[in-house]
This record gives C-alpha cells, sequence and structure tokens, in this order.
C-alpha cells in the first residue's frame, strides 16, 4: 500500500478572482465529496453498489453539505455507523470516510483482523476497500493501517480529503467543537496549555483550518489582533502547519502562487471571542437570529406548530395545529431571501406575497369560479381546496405558510419575553445613546435594569441583561453598584459563576479606578452611560431596537477595504507592498438604500440589509474569518453585508456558531475543575 496522498483540489473550483463566477465553500466541499465516490465507484462495475461506513464527524459533514439523499446517485446501497454493530455486505465494496482519529482507525482495523466468526463466515465487505480521511492521518495511525495485512491487501484508495469541517451555509463553516464538552476552558485557562502555549484542542482548531485552506486552494496571509496572546499563539502554529502541508504536497496550488494570473493570494484573520463579549448576549431581531435564539433549532431543523385552516369549532377562532418539521437552509429560497431581514420586515413580505397570489390572475378567476350564487367570496377551506388544484400554487403557498407561522412563533415568543421594551434598554447599554441621540445618566439606566429585574421571572433573562449591562460598561462604577444588581437579580449558584467568569474573559465586573480621571470630566464619564465600541459602524438600520452593530463588522470592513492597520493587525510573514493589499478604489459597491420614514417607531422603517449572502465575484484574495470562541448570528449577517457592500469575497468560520444562552453556559464552564 503506497503512502497516503492528499486529495488535489485544483480541478474543484475556479480561482477566487479569475474569469467566471467562483464557487461558494458549501460547492466546493459538494463537489469534493462527488468526486471521492466518483473516483471510488469508477473502479467498480457499472452494475456494483458500494457500501458507505462513516464515523459521528463525517456524518455531519456529509449531512451539512451533499446531503444523504444525493448519495444514492453513486451507487451508495446503505449508510452505516462505523461506531454500531453492522450487517455484513460480502457482496458489496465498502468506502470508508472517517476522521483521523484513534477510534476510528481501530474500528476500521477491527473490521478486518481475523477472528472466529471472520474465519467462519469471511470479513463483513468485499475484496475492494476505499480509505478516506478528512484531515491528516498521524503517522502512527497511518503505522496501525500498514500492520493489519487483511486490509492493507484490499485497499484500492486510501487518501486524505480535506474536508474537517462543516458547511453552515455557502461562505461559512465550522468545526462542530466546543458545544459538549466546552471549548472554553482550553482556549482560556492556562493550565491547559501546552509548552508551545497552545491546548490540545486549540491545536485540533489549527488542523481543521488547514483541511479548510487546502480546500479552497489557499495558502493565506495569516493576521491577528496585536494584544491577543490566544490568537497570536493560533496565528503562528496555523502558519507551521500550513507550511507543512505545502511542502508536502508538491502538486498542491494556491491562489495567487503566480501560475494563476487571474487570482489573489487569501487573507486569514485570527478573532477571539474576549475581544467582544457583548454581541452574543444582545438581542437581536432579524429572523435568523431570532429563529435562533427563541425557537428550538438543532443543525438548522426547527419544529414548528402549522395552524390547520378551518378546524376551529363553531363560535371560536382556536384553529388545530400540527407539529411540522422543517430545514431551514441554502436549499430554501424564501429562508435565504428572508434571514437577514429584520422581523417585522419578513412578516410584511410574506403577507404581502401570500395576497399577491390570492390576487393574481389565476387566483381571481378560481376566486369567481368559487363563488355561489350569493357572491361570496372564498373560505379559507375553499381557497386551501382551490389551490389544492394547482401544484405550482400548493407549494409555494406551503412555503410561504410555513416562514408566516415561523415568524409569528418568534413574534409570540417576542411579546412573552416583553422584547420591546427590554430591547431599548439594551440598545441603550450597548451604544450610550437613546433613540433620540441623548446621552443619559447611567443611575437613571441602572433604575431601568432594576425594574426589569422585578418584572422578569426567568432568571436566565436576568443573568443576561445583567451580563449586557457589566460588559456594554466595561464594568460598573463601584461595587455597591454591582451588590444591589445582584441583590435584584436573583441568580442562581450556576447562573453567578457564568456572571463571574466574565472576568476570565477580559470583563471586570467593577472597573478599576483609573488615573487621570480626577476632576469635573472624570465625574461625567462615571455618571454617563458610555458606548461599548465608540468607533463602531454607524447602523443603516431604521428601527431603533437594531442600532448597536457588532464590532467585527467595522473590523472586516476595513480588511475587506485594505484598510485595516497592519500595527493594530499584524502579520505571522511579512505582508506584500501595502499598495497590493488595498481593494482598488474604483471598486463598485453595492451601497444599501434607507427608506426616510416619518416614524421613529421602535418598528418604523425598515432595513436595507442584503439577506441573500448572494456570491458576488470578488476583485481580491478571499478574507477568510475565524472567531475562536464562538460566532454569533449578528457577525454572521454582518459578514454577509460587508460582501454585498464591498464586492469582496468573505468567508466566516469558527469553532461552532453560538446563541446567547450558548454563550453563558460556556462562561459557566470556566469553572470547570473548581470547587
Amino acid at each position: 500500500m503506497s503512502r497516503r496522498v492528499s486529495a488535489n483540489t485544483s480541478s474543484m473550483m475556479s480561482s477566487a478572482s479569475g474569469s467566471g463566477p467562483t464557487q461558494s465553500l458549501r460547492d466546493i466541499v459538494q463537489e469534493s465529496l462527488s468526486n471521492v465516490l466518483q473516483a471510488s465507484t469508477a473502479q467498480l462495475p457499472n452494475d456494483k453498489w458500494i457500501v458507505l461506513v462513516v464515523d459521528p464527524q463525517s456524518l455531519r459533514v456529509i449531512s451539512s453539505s451533499i446531503g444523504m439523499y444525493n448519495l444514492m446517485e453513486h451507487h451508495v446501497s446503505i449508510v452505516e455507523d462505523l461506531m454500531k454493530k453492522r450487517a455484513p455486505f460480502r457482496d458489496q465494496a465498502v468506502l470508508y470516510l472517517v476522521e483521523p482519529n484513534e477510534e476510528s482507525v481501530d474500528r476500521i482495523v477491527a473490521d478486518w483482523t481475523p477472528n472466529k466468526a471472520t474465519l467462519k463466515q469471511g470479513p463483513l465487505y468485499g475484496n475492494t476497500v476505499f480509505l478516506y480521511f478528512l484531515g491528516r492521518l498521524p503517522d502512527a495511525l497511518f503505522g496501525k493501517i500498514k500492520a493489519c495485512k487483511e486490509l492493507v491487501k484490499r485497499v484500492k484508495i486510501l487518501q486524505e480529503v480535506n474536508l474537517d469541517f462543516l458547511t453552515k451555509d455557502a461562505q461559512a463553516f465550522h468545526f462542530d467543537m466546543g458545544r459538549s464538552p466546552s471549548i472554553y476552558p482550553e482556549l482560556y485557562l492556562s493550565k491547559y496549555q501546552t509548552a508551545n502555549n497552545i491546548s490540545p484542542k486549540q491545536e485540533q482548531m489549527v488542523q481543521k483550518l488547514v483541511t479548510l485552506c487546502a480546500t479552497l486552494n489557499e495558502y493565506p496571509h495569516v493576521r491577528y489582533p496585536d494584544e491577543n496572546e490566544l490568537c497570536k499563539n493560533l496565528a503562528f502554529v496555523f502558519q507551521q502547519k500550513m507550511n507543512e502541508f505545502v511542502g508536502s504536497n508538491s502538486s498542491w496550488w494556491y491562489n495567487g502562487d503566480g501560475l494563476h494570473p487571474n487570482s489573489d493570494r487569501a487573507t486569514l484573520l485570527f478573532m477571539d471571542r474576549r475581544d467582544d463579549c457583548l454581541s452574543p448576549l444582545m438581542h437581536e431581531f432579524t429572523y435568523e437570529a431570532m429563529v435562533n435564539d427563541l425557537l428550538t433549532i438543532e443543525d438548522d431543523r426547527i419544529t414548528y406548530n402549522s395552524i390547520n385552516a378551518g378546524t376551529a369549532k363553531e363560535g371560536t377562532t382556536d384553529e388545530k395545529t400540527t407539529k411540522m418539521d422543517a430545514l431551514l437552509n441554502d436549499n430554501d429560497e424564501v429562508w435565504m431571501e428572508l434571514r437577514g431581514m429584520h422581523i417585522a420586515d419578513v412578516i410584511k413580505v410574506l403577507s404581502t406575497r401570500i395576497r399577491d397570489i390570492v390576487d393574481s390572475n389565476t387566483g381571481s378567476a378560481l376566486n369567481k369560479a368559487a363563488k355561489g350564487k350569493d357572491g361570496k367570496a372564498l373560505s379559507v377551506n375553499q381557497m386551501a381546496k382551490a389551490l389544492k388544484a394547482l401544484p405550482e400554487y400548493r407549494e409555494i403557498m406551503s412555503k410561504l405558510s410555513q416562514h408566516m407561522q415561523i415568524a409569528h412563533q418568534c413574534m409570540d415568543a417576542f411579546t412573552k419575553q416583553r422584547l420591546l421594551d427590554l430591547s431599548d434598554l439594551e440598545q441603550t447599554l450597548a451604544t450610550g445613546k437613546t433613540e433620540d441621540n441623548d446621552v443619559p445618566k447611567l443611575k437613571e439606566i441602572l433604575g431601568q435594569v432594576v425594574n426589569e429585574f422585578r418584572q422578569q421571572p426567568d432568571s436566565s433573562m436576568r443573568l443576561r441583561l445583567l451580563a449586557i449591562t457589566i460588559v456594554s460598561q466595561r464594568g460598573l462604577e463601584s461595587q455597591d453598584y454591582l451588590d444591589k444588581l445582584l441583590n435584584e437579580a436573583r441568580l442562581t449558584k450556576g447562573e453567578l459563576k457564568a456572571l463571574k467568569n466574565l472576568e476570565k474573559l477580559g470583563c471586570p465586573l467593577v472597573r478599576a479606578p483609573q488615573s487621570g480621571t480626577k476632576g469635573r470630566l472624570g465625574k461625567m464619564r462615571g455618571t454617563k452611560v458610555s458606548a461599548y465600541h465608540p468607533d463602531a459602524i454607524e447602523s443603516s438600520n431604521e428601527y431603533a431596537n437594531s442600532r448597536y452593530v457588532c464590532v467585527l463588522k467595522a473590523i472586516m470592513d476595513k480588511a475587506a477595504k485594505g484598510n485595516l492597520s497592519v500595527d493594530e493587525f499584524p502579520s505571522v510573514m511579512p505582508l506584500p507592498d501595502a499598495e497590493g493589499m488595498l481593494a482598488p478604489s474604483s471598486l463598485s459597491k453595492a451601497k444599501s438604500v434607507r427608506r426616510v420614514t416619518s416614524s421613529s417607531s421602535k418598528w418604523a422603517g425598515s432595513s436595507s440589509t442584503n439577506s441573500q449572502g448572494s456570491k458576488k465575484k470578488g476583485h481580491g484574495g478571499r478574507q477568510i474569518i475565524f472567531m475562536a470562541g464562538g460566532m454569533c448570528y449578528s457577525e454572521l449577517r454582518a459578514a454577509r453585508e460587508v460582501m454585498a457592500d464591498t464586492n469582496m469575497e468573505i468567508v466566516v468560520g469558527s469553532n461552532r456558531f453560538i446563541k446567547p444562552l450558548d454563550f453563558l453556559i460556556d462562561c459557566k464552564n470556566l469553572s470547570q475543575g473548581e470547587a
């Protein structure tokens, strides 16, 4: 058996800025997986099928990109779990697609190690074996495979495919790391770090990032925040690992290598959740953020209550409901269009679309045809029956109705949790100004916080508001203020741990006295609410409860335009001439258009967000942003907006995408190992 060879992805994508459209990250992963299956089945007779054996990680890679239903097109007869007892398919070839870890390799070897059962009946599968690993296979594990003679003589392909990550959407990825157990102790507690200042989990993240860049054909310039030690360590280890990959794969090419004249070299920017602990806590009212914050959704799958029209008893309005599942991903065009919009706009758009269909020529004809002698219009039930006669209408109405009901569930949670007033308070704390552009006194705002505590029955909501208050103000003015708020917040022991652990993320609960703040100016600073990030991009959103903009957006905007300070964000290796890093000044920009409204209501106006996240042809190398510690949904939306506004391709990712509760649980887990 020949030594392992990394997959060459040069045929899988066009250059980042060459002629023709650039493939999205998800497109590239789908094509990579298809190539793996085609390369294997090409070695079999036309009528032969293959068994696909996966471990938990590779199953999630497949599910997040190509989908299980597409596998049959590649002659996959069945998908089996490597970790479970499996039925024999001795007349079929087997393709193993697994993560390169000891448990998976041991189980593969066990499948081909002779025992009493195999000596009598033979091995589980036929005499053709294909071995694919999501990332680099360590030498020790490769040695285990070589030592299994029964396996070696059957192996036709052994290859690393560089797909050790999951696609969140067309331009986003994650590693599914940190949910259980939490990754925060290994990220932020020094006792987990090894001699090279990096923990095993951190090294695993870096190795996965190498597979991402290998798949994208990117050998990026690596940058990091100057004062962030975690990002610096990750950046230098990544550079080392990436250099090793390039050195051991002579046939692999990358954008900007001089052989592809229409391509530019990418930039990878490491970021740290500690540098913005406010954004993952804030309530956000775009559709995608609300679904993930207020409803129960797992791996893009949501269960919602579908209202059965016409089932209410006479004299009542209580309709029966049926629990339905929906996948909110790139395959849902309505979701793709609406996910970045403010929830008020979502409901407005859905209502208009449904009304347009009912009022269309075909709908009007149906309406007239269904009228009785009394000339009455269609009832809801009659309309439903009429639409069943038109498959194209039934499909689109079903999809619009699905999203209308999910959006209304978001609004039900919004109303139940009294988020309208709460969000106004959060926005004032985060931006340092009211919706009328006034800077209020801190004592007044803390009084409003106390009032919210007294009206809020959910202690996790009280914890969230208290965390927003502390983080947004960079710590409270005095221990006395903190004690009073803690007394009113009535937190559980676990919630109190989560709050106190904010200090381990660089967020003091009480501000340390600063020199140079004596006199009237210092007194004023202590009595007024201050903005969390004074240099943040000003929101173009007309909604008063969406004024805050995440810190990452300004950084991505500067990076995309070539204006990111080299002093503040240095590079591991010297950057090329600064002029070459700048985006062309003639770069066309899809500027958002703000609709002027006469109302200053929290629900007035409209977001001009580009919600499609659609791929535009870039004028420079890819910008890859990696957030260690979890990326929140406002940052994911911000990346789509910057990409739309600057015409630059941006790929964002993290160890995982987090909801507000996820972040607070991670904070709590920083007490791991403590008494």
